[in-house]
């Protein structure tokens, strides 16, 4: 038996999600770590990609498997974890007119080894957030990331983050990998443009934030909760939707605000003396969508946004009568009556009709812009 291949234990794990157990000297001993996503390949050859977790009340050169990933590779008595490359990093401070950039700046080497698209994983806590690297010119230090302020608040490291702060490549859904392949035309154009044009004439602020809990009551409904100050940042009122995403999949999802005195319903504490807690970090998303993004765990960071869709069609009813009022003016003014004049109304039509939208939706831009 390889230093790798362990026996299955005939308990599985209840988790809600594909992982595996093994004790931590073993984890030690194959050079792994928490909270890292490796291979597991069974005797019948089957692979399914697991969380790697460390824990005491598994036996050494045994392995223990959630229910899910049973379901998955089959009852088998042997198991092997195929290593994923990682390394711990260094902290490196970004300069100010990098701060707002959508990438982190890396060192050459670690973009080199991981590729642009990477996951930092806080070992002690599971936090993980996927970035996009860059390379960063001025560094000497082979293993620096240049992560600023709210980085580290989201993957709640504190001060010196050495034997904490992990990287690894990014999961990617291979199956969202080939689907992009196939569309990668018309419909990839047609996405982009029209979130130009929502861009354009009505706007959105994007936010990095930590997957919390919601409140219990909130399991069994599709809404999420956030801080009323980062609902009104983002520019959306409650019951408003927003855009969920992570690992290229996306949720349209209402908002609903935290109450910020009860937060501890929500965040997990793991400290009692714990005298701070930032809600304006946290989003609370239901179980349901958690598993349907295939978000891995509480503390995972993902990307929300206003849905500029809902917000047109809210305001559709402030759309409908200038436009109509709009088009009656046209057509009183000039008859349909030749081939010019048509051609002359549908053009006056197009050109004066996104005036008035762009006018009427101006208050909806100044919440974000």
């Amino acid at each position: 038996m390889s230093d790798n291949q362990f026996q299955v234990m005939n308990e599985f794990s209840y988790v809600a999600k594909l992982q595996i157990d093994i004790h931590p000297e073993d984890l030690e001993r194959i050079h792994l770590t928490n909270y890292l996503y490796v291979k597991v390949e069974s005797e019948n050859g089957q692979i399914v990609t697991c969380m790697l977790m460390a824990n005491s009340n598994v036996e050494k050169g045994r392995a223990k498997i959630s229910k899910r990933c049973f379901g998955k590779i089959g009852f088998n008595t042997y198991v092997t974890i195929q290593p994923q490359p990682f390394q711990f990093v260094k902290r490196g401070i970004p300069k100010v007119e990098n701060i707002n950039k959508p990438f982190v700046l890396a060192s050459e080497e670690l973009v080199d080894e991981f590729s642009n698209n990477v996951e930092l994983i806080n070992i002690t806590n599971g936090y993980r957030m996927k970035v996009k690297l860059q390379k960063a010119t001025h560094t000497a230090d082979c293993d620096k990331v240049f992560l600023n302020r709210y980085h580290l608040l989201l993957l709640e490291l504190n001060g010196d983050i050495q034997k904490k702060l992990i990287i690894t490549r990014a999961e990617e859904d291979t199956k969202k990998k080939i689907v992009k392949k196939l569309l990668l035309g018309a419909k990839s154009f047609y996405f982009k443009l029209t979130r130009k044009i929502g861009d354009l004439f009505i706007g959105y602020r994007e936010l990095d934030l930590r997957v919390g809990y919601n409140y219990p009551f909130d399991e069994t409904r599709t809404v999420t909760r956030m801080h009323p100050n980062i609902r009104k940042f983002l520019g959306v009122e409650e019951n408003d939707r927003l855009i969920i995403s992570y690992n290229q999949k996306s949720k349209k999802l209402p908002v609903l605000d935290l109450d910020p005195e009860n937060v501890n319903e929500v965040i997990k504490i793991e400290d009692d003396k714990t005298k701070f807690i930032d809600s304006h970090l946290y989003i609370g998303i239901p179980a349901t969508t958690r598993n349907q993004l295939g978000i891995p765990n509480i503390g995972s960071v993902i990307k929300v946004r206003r849905s500029m869709k809902f917000i047109l069609l809210k305001h559709i009813n402030k759309l409908i009568l200038p436009l109509i009022a709009l088009w009656f003016s046209i057509f009183s003014i000039i008859k349909a009556n030749s081939y010019q004049n048509i051609i002359k109304i549908i053009l006056l039509i197009i050109i004066i009709s996104p005036i008035v939208i762009f006018a009427s939706l101006s208050e909806e831009r100044a919440k974000v812009k």
